[in-house]
C-alpha cells in the first residue's frame, strides 16, 4: 500500500472510532444525564495519563507553547465544542455542522499553495460534503432539530477541527504522534478541570445512578475507543497526508456511525444514506489516487512515509 494511501486509512479508521463514541456519547446524555464537559476531562486526562505511563515518551521541550496552544485550541476545543453541540441538538447535526471543517480546510489550503483549481480536489470535497449531507438528512429524516446554541458549539467545532488538522502536522512532523496526544491530553484536560469538575462532582453527587454498571462501560468506551485510540491514530496518519486528505479521511465518521445503528440497534439504511457512503467512499478513493499522481508528478520521490 503507498505510504499516502495507508496514512489516509488511518485517519479514516480514527474517524471511524470517533463515529462510534459520539453514538455512545449522546446516550450518555440524553438516557443517563451524563454531563458533557465532565465526559472531556475525564476523557483527556485518563487518555494522557495512561499514554505517559505506558509510553513514557519525552516531552517535546522544543516546541512547548505551540503544544499548549494546539492541547487547548485543538484537542480541547474540538471535544468540548461538538460533545457541546451533541447536547444541544442531536449527534447527527453535530457531525453535519462538524464536517464544514473540511471546505474551510480545503480553501485555506487552495489559497495558500495557490491550488484552489485542482479539479479533483474540488470534486473531492464536494463528493464529501454532499455524502455527509445525505447520510445525516436521511438518518434525521425529520428537522435537524437545530437550536441556537447547538448551531454556535457546532460551527465552534468545525473551526477547531479546521485548526487541530492542520497544525498537527507541523508537531508531529517534529515530535512522535503519540508523544504529542499523550502530553496534549494531559495538557487540555489540566485546562478543562475548572470547567468539568463541577458537573462530574453534581452528577455524582445528586443521588444513586440509573444502571451504574452501563454507564461505567460506555464511558470506559467513549475514554479507550473514542478517544485514546482514534487520536494517536489520527496524528500519525496525519503526518503523511495533507489537511484536506485528512478531512475527507475524516468524514467516515458518519459511515461509521450509521453502520453501527445498522449492526446493533437493527436501524435499516435509507436510499439517500447508502448513496451518501457511496458518495464518501469516492470521495476518499479519489483524493487518494489525486495526491499520489501529484506526488510523483512534483519530484519523482515518495512522500514523506508515517511511521
Amino acid at each position: 500500500m503507498h505510504p499516502r494511501t495507508r496514512s489516509l486509512a488511518i485517519v479514516a479508521l480514527a474517524a471511524s472510532l470517533w463515529g462510534v463514541s459520539g453514538t455512545v456519547a449522546q446516550a450518555l446524555f440524553a438516557q443517563y444525564g451524563f454531563p458533557p464537559l465532565g465526559l472531556v476531562t475525564l476523557r483527556m486526562l485518563f487518555s494522557g495519563v495512561l499514554l505517559l505511563v505506558i509510553l513514557r515518551p519525552r516531552f517535546p521541550r522544543q516546541h512547548v507553547g505551540r503544544l499548549i496552544v494546539f492541547s487547548v485550541l485543538g484537542l480541547l476545543a474540538v471535544q468540548a465544542t461538538y460533545f457541546l453541540a451533541i447536547a444541544n441538538s442531536n449527534s447527527p447535526t453535530a457531525t453535519l455542522l462538524q464536517s464544514l471543517s473540511l471546505p474551510m480546510m480545503a480553501a485555506f489550503e487552495g489559497i495558500r499553495s495557490m491550488e484552489g483549481r485542482n479539479s479533483r480536489l474540488g470534486i473531492s470535497v464536494s463528493l464529501a460534503v454532499a455524502g455527509t449531507l445525505l447520510l445525516t438528512l436521511g438518518q434525521v429524516r425529520a428537522s435537524l432539530a437545530l437550536t441556537p446554541l447547538g448551531l454556535l458549539f457546532g460551527l465552534l467545532s468545525a473551526a477547531s477541527a479546521a485548526y487541530y488538522t492542520l497544525d498537527s502536522r507541523t508537531l508531529t512532523q517534529n515530535e512522535d504522534a503519540w508523544s504529542v496526544t499523550g502530553w496534549g491530553m494531559l495538557i487540555g484536560g489540566i485546562v478543562s478541570l475548572p470547567l468539568g469538575t463541577p458537573s462530574l462532582i453534581a452528577y455524582f453527587g445528586h443521588g444513586p445512578i440509573a444502571d451504574p454498571w452501563t454507564v461505567m462501560g460506555w464511558v470506559l468506551f467513549v475514554l479507550i475507543a473514542g478517544t485514546l485510540l482514534p487520536f494517536g491514530l489520527y496524528l500519525q496518519g496525519r503526518r503523511g497526508i495533507s489537511g484536506t486528505e485528512a478531512g475527507v479521511g475524516g468524514v467516515m465518521e458518519p459511515v461509521s456511525a450509521s453502520i453501527v445503528a445498522f449492526v446493533f440497534l437493527g436501524v435499516v439504511l435509507t436510499p439517500l444514506q447508502y448513496l451518501g457512503g457511496i458518495l464518501v467512499l469516492l470521495a476518499v478513493i479519489l483524493l487518494s489516487q489525486a495526491s499520489v499522481s501529484r506526488n510523483a508528478a512534483k519530484n519523482g520521490a515518495s512522500p514523506p512515509r508515517s511511521t
